[in-house]
């Protein structure tokens, strides 16, 4: 079962691209929590707004998992913009998960 976050409307200065993040999880594992509390702060810092994201627990929807080769959880994966990404862990790593969203070097 997924559920969706609508971080607010306010675009950053001049950045206007909207963020699609789908986390998937396993259960209320204190992993899998860390990695949505690591994801929903990153949000509120650096993405200003805009970005939505949708939690997945395979637990519940497993199917999910399948559709996006999904093998170890937490996982996060930038679905838009392009190109796609995935990150695995609980996300407390933060300078690498700002690189690997290419978020790096944007506003904070």
């Amino acid at each position: 079962m997924s559920k969706s976050l609508q971080a607010g409307r306010r675009a950053g200065k001049g950045q206007s691209r909207h963020y699609l993040l789908r986390l998937f999880i396993a259960g209320n594992g204190q992993n899998s929590q860390t990695a949505l509390a690591n994801l929903r702060g990153l949000c509120r810092e650096y993405l200003n707004g805009r970005c939505t994201i949708e939690t997945i627990d395979v637990v519940k929807d497993f199917e999910a998992a399948v559709r996006d080769n999904i093998l170890v959880t937490p996982a996060l994966i930038l679905v838009d913009p392009r190109p796609r990404v995935m990150v695995l862990g609980n996300l407390s790593d933060l300078p690498k998960v700002l690189a690997a969203l290419r978020l790096s070097g944007t506003e904070s």
